[in-house]
């Protein structure tokens, strides 16, 4: 695997899977203000949802390998993006009526917004430490 550098030229390692997941579930609380107890029972499941989307992400891998200039290559791979983004949603409502059984309304709103505040967040990090998109080494 090739070694990470920031602007600088300074050498860092690449963000764990585990690191990302404590980070986000840290940031997700905070902003949620969960207490113990919620983050108990919410995390489990929050996590198998993220499981659930990680494994329909994985079918549309290779498709950014598509090439542009072959239209049925093209209409198949927008065709599976489609799909896959659909599935993803389906996903993510099955889940948020679970979470609600479990969590006020209220707070499941803010874990939304701060999961997408938390990748806004991450986005913006990434591209000022010289990663200009490569996300080869993000958490998957």
């Amino acid at each position: 695997m090739a070694q990470q550098h920031d602007r600088g030229g300074q050498q860092r390692p690449p963000l764990s899977i585990e690191k990302y997941t404590k980070d986000l579930k840290e940031f997700i609380s905070n902003e949620a203000r969960l207490t113990k107890k919620e983050e108990a029972e919410f995390f489990p499941v929050y996590l198998e949802m993220k499981k659930k989307q990680r494994k329909a992400f994985e079918a549309m891998k290779g498709t950014h390998r598509t090439p542009m200039n072959n239209e049925k290559a093209c209409a198949n791979a927008i065709r599976m993006k489609d799909k896959m983004d659909i599935e993803q949603k389906k996903i993510e409502q099955q889940y948020h009526e679970k979470f609600l059984k479990i969590l006020p309304a209220t707070k499941v709103f803010k874990v939304i917004m701060a999961e997408d505040k938390f990748h806004r967040q991450m986005l913006r990090k990434w591209s000022r430490n010289g990663n200009d998109g490569d996300k080869r080494h993000m958490p998957r």
